[in-house]
């Protein structure tokens, strides 16, 4: 399996609606913090400061050279050495193939290697535990501390912030054998 990060602003309008589409639909807004409805011009104006953002970097995932799913990172700050990062698969057939594992090694492996960043920080919400889990397998901790809710539906769900720092990554990631699959453009 193939697996490549592509810079969404290399896309055409197919792909940009593609994104928004897989953005609104229910498998993924549900996992979001923010789960509105995006429409086309909020895209638009997303992509357009995208272009200008020097703290965002968004890449859309392909597997065997089809769009799958989203990551990035986002609030990437140089001097504290710092991101939160995110990402998701949207394709059905895409799902439980391990797309996932290989997309946040990648991740791990751009800010820590690459960038020589100091710590990764996320959000993940309580109903998601198959990306709490992975995120723990990967060496991400909870910080108890940053825990909020928010409500859906008329229920209330924690949002725990989860955080990894470069020491971590650096003792585990001999144990990951992810990289010689994964190629980011």
């Amino acid at each position: 399996m193939k697996i490549l990060f592509e810079n969404i602003l290399n896309g055409d309008t197919q792909l940009f609606e593609q994104v928004r589409t897989w953005r609104n639909s229910a498998h993924v807004n549900q996992f979001m913090l923010h789960d509105y409805f995006i429409t086309k011009d909020e895209h638009h104006q997303w992509l357009e400061d995208l272009k200008t953002k020097k703290n965002r970097k968004v890449w859309v995932i392909k597997c065997n050279e089809k769009p799958v799913g989203l990551a990035y990172l986002s609030n990437i700050n140089y001097q504290k050495k710092s991101t939160d990062w995110g990402f998701y698969i949207a394709e059905n057939t895409a799902r439980g193939k391990g797309i996932g594992s290989l997309t946040l090694y990648k991740l791990m492996e751009y800010v820590f290697d690459i960038l020589q960043f100091s710590i990764m920080h996320t959000f993940v919400l309580s109903n998601n535990p198959r990306a709490i889990r992975l995120y723990e397998k990967f060496g991400f901790r909870k910080d108890d501390s940053r825990t909020r809710q928010l409500e859906r539906k008329g229920a209330l769900l924690n949002v725990f912030s989860m955080s990894i720092t470069y020491e971590t990554w650096n003792n585990i990631k001999k144990n990951l054998n992810y990289s010689d699959s994964i190629h980011l453009k």
